[in-house]
């Protein structure tokens, strides 16, 4: 169906275009090799996904997610934030406060997760040549987290590998809650009082100097005192839990 619609659709730029086709080869020839140029495009560019994923320090459900996030990217199959808390986020890019945050009892919490997918790649070929960074934005503000935690915006992966053809990795991002605390109370509280102010993430990546994006979405009330939140948060190092 793909190539149909590609036959089609070059025909008639080369009709509107007013050139003349001097045989059904030449167009078929055209046809092919814009087709291919189509799949090479394809094959060296970055697919981005979203999902919420069992915290990865710990919890038992994380490895089995991530088997099936890998299988699923690299197929296209993958369905934004299917793990969310809320299943109305399934098949979006939004996420609840519950999505991203982290706690050391229990089920261990949850942590955004961003996956790429670069088909056709491995990781020496992309050595130098790929990148990723993470901002978190709230009322116009952004925040770099990578600059902030590692000392550079860009950053090379270290939680990616060769995976079926291609190159698939994850970075991961979430607030700690109940801190040194660890009870349920403790979190219930911190889970009220941030869902008031949890801003958006984006995550970008970078091949050979052109840059991507995808934003997972989190609605923002008016703002109150969420600037000191932020501030604080981002100043302390246990704030939050990184992984790239």
């Amino acid at each position: 169906m793909v190539v149909r619609w590609w036959r089609v659709h070059i025909r008639r730029t080369v009709k509107n275009l007013g050139v003349k086709v001097m045989n059904k080869k030449t167009v078929t020839d055209l046809v092919s090799g814009l087709f291919l140029f189509c799949l090479m495009g394809v094959a060296h560019s970055t697919v981005l996904y979203v999902d919420a994923a069992p915290n990865v320090y710990g919890s038992p459900a994380y490895a089995p997610w991530w088997e099936a996030a890998k299988t699923a990217a690299s197929t296209g199959t993958f369905v934004n934030m299917a793990n969310s808390n809320n299943t109305e986020n399934i098949g979006t890019t939004y996420f609840e406060i519950e999505d991203a945050v982290v706690y050391s009892f229990g089920d261990l919490g949850s942590r955004m997760h961003f996956i790429y997918w670069l088909p056709g790649e491995t990781t020496d070929s992309l050595a130098g040549r790929f990148q990723i960074a993470l901002d978190y934005v709230w009322d116009g503000v952004t925040y770099d987290f990578y600059d902030d935690y590692y000392g550079a915006r860009w950053q090379t992966p270290t939680s990616w590998s060769n995976y079926d053809g291609g190159v698939i990795g994850t970075a991961g991002i979430a607030w700690w809650g109940a801190y040194g605390i660890n009870t349920q109370a403790a979190l219930d509280a911190e889970l009220a009082e941030w869902n008031q102010y949890q801003g958006d993430f984006i995550f970008h990546v970078r091949l050979d100097g052109v840059e991507e994006s995808i934003t997972a979405h989190h609605h923002v009330p008016e703002p109150a005192t969420l600037v000191l939140l932020v501030l604080g948060l981002l100043g302390l190092g246990f704030g939050k839990r990184s992984k790239r």
